[in-house]
């Protein structure tokens, strides 16, 4: 605020160095700007002002609008996740990224900078003062990962005590049954949406196999974290992740221990999706944990973008589907499980996939199925169209050479 001291070092700063502004703006006492100095001499200072003189009794604290308009905020949601605002902020904020992304009400530990811009003006705020205002629009988007899923699983596995082993049966049979659980989604879905399906695959698993593969193929859980996000960031609404987690863990449970006992062996093939490339793997690692004294059940729960196994004389391959085109799956699974592809009599060679909620078949030496899944119409899919696909699991079951029986469940 001006005040007579300050009018009175403004005109003798003028009488001795005359109105060359910039030179004055760096010998004031106080911050003030070139323009705000030749604005306070024009309008009230100088022999012919264009306002009445100031009278320093009345003057007090005006109503500036500006300042007002500091308030006024743009916001809006990209496709890709980001978030871009636009808005007045104090020039401190200028200082660090971090201060920026906060005067913008964003917290540096859940979101990083993309860009920014900013610029600044001086505007009259009333009474021969002059203000400077700064401006900034800034683009950020969620960290990928503000939970340290590691630590999380390893606390789990203190925490979960295996079980005392089952009978392991002897099982005469030459059949094996691959158990496709692709994209459960479990938050947008709950353990009860999965009921049918839970029915159908026990009443499957009573015709007994040689081995049972149940392919855990991503997207197990909804999201990545408790912010409402996929492992990309993609922002796609807050579910109860506490209850998600507990219904994704009872319904692998519910089919493992189904098949222990209808099975020789029981293998578990878990490959990471894009909703939960984390979180979910914390699933799997308890589900090992619990089952660690079964004999005849192996979990593999690393976290690997393809994996491969043999069932009899049948290769099999799995990957959630969101990482490389359709067309490269061939070379890839010959590529990197080069010993299972060509080992001796195999015949059959199949891969599984998800990710797009609907069932394709591709034959192009290696028979790529893309999977199904009861998973329930959100928003996102209903915008986008993706609407007509059946609402379904799959259950393939082989011979000793070739596939014999598709189940749905």
């Amino acid at each position: 605020m001006w005040d007579k001291s300050l009018d009175d070092e403004l005109i003798e700063l003028i009488n001795e160095h005359g109105t060359k502004w910039k030179l004055l703006s760096e010998l004031f006492s106080v911050t003030k700007t070139p323009a705000a100095l030749r604005l306070r001499w024009q309008q009230y200072l100088s022999d012919n002002p264009t306002r009445a003189k100031p009278d320093y009794k009345q003057i007090q604290e005006p109503s500036n609008p500006i300042l007002k308009a500091i308030q006024h905020r743009k916001h809006q949601f990209n496709r890709d996740g980001s978030q871009t605002s636009e808005r007045l902020i104090p020039e401190s904020a200028l200082q660090t990224p971090e201060t920026l992304m906060q005067a913008f009400d964003y917290n540096p530990d859940m979101f990083e900078l993309v860009n920014s811009t900013a610029n600044y003006w001086d505007s009259n705020a009333g009474e021969g003062n002059v203000i400077t205002l700064y401006q900034a629009k800034v683009t950020v988007k969620p960290r990928k990962q503000t939970v340290d899923w590691n630590i999380i699983s390893d606390r789990l596995n203190e925490k979960i005590k295996p079980r005392l082993m089952q009978s392991v049966p002897i099982i005469n049979s030459d059949r094996y049954l691959v158990i496709n659980l692709f994209d459960l989604h479990f938050g947008n879905m709950t353990l009860t949406d999965y009921e049918q399906s839970l029915n159908k695959i026990n009443h499957i698993l009573k015709n007994t196999y040689k081995e049972v593969l149940i392919i855990s193929g991503g997207d197990l859980l909804n999201e990545n974290d408790y912010r409402g996000q996929t492992a990309k960031g993609t922002n796609i609404g807050q579910t109860n992740m506490e209850q998600a987690w507990e219904d994704a863990f009872d319904m692998l449970d519910m089919v493992i221990h189904a098949a222990a006992q209808n099975a020789n062996t029981v293998n578990v093939l878990y490959v990471p999706g894009n909703h939960d490339e984390y979180s979910g793997s914390t699933v799997l690692k308890a589900i090992r944990r619990i089952y660690e004294r079964q004999p005849n059940v192996y979990i593999d729960c690393e976290q690997q973008t393809f994996k491969a196994t043999l069932l009899g004389h049948n290769f099999i391959g799995a990957t959630h589907g969101d990482k490389a085109n359709k067309k490269r799956y061939p070379q890839i699974f010959a590529t990197m499980f080069s010993q299972l592809w060509g080992a001796e009599g195999v015949y059959t060679r199949e891969m599984f996939s998800g990710h797009l909620h609907n069932e394709l078949v591709i034959d192009d030496g290696l028979l790529m199925r893309q999977m199904p899944t009861r998973n329930h119409l959100d928003e996102y899919h209903k915008q986008n169209g993706f609407v007509t696909a059946h609402r379904r699991l799959q259950l393939v079951e082989y011979s000793e050479y070739e596939t014999e029986v598709i189940y749905y469940a």
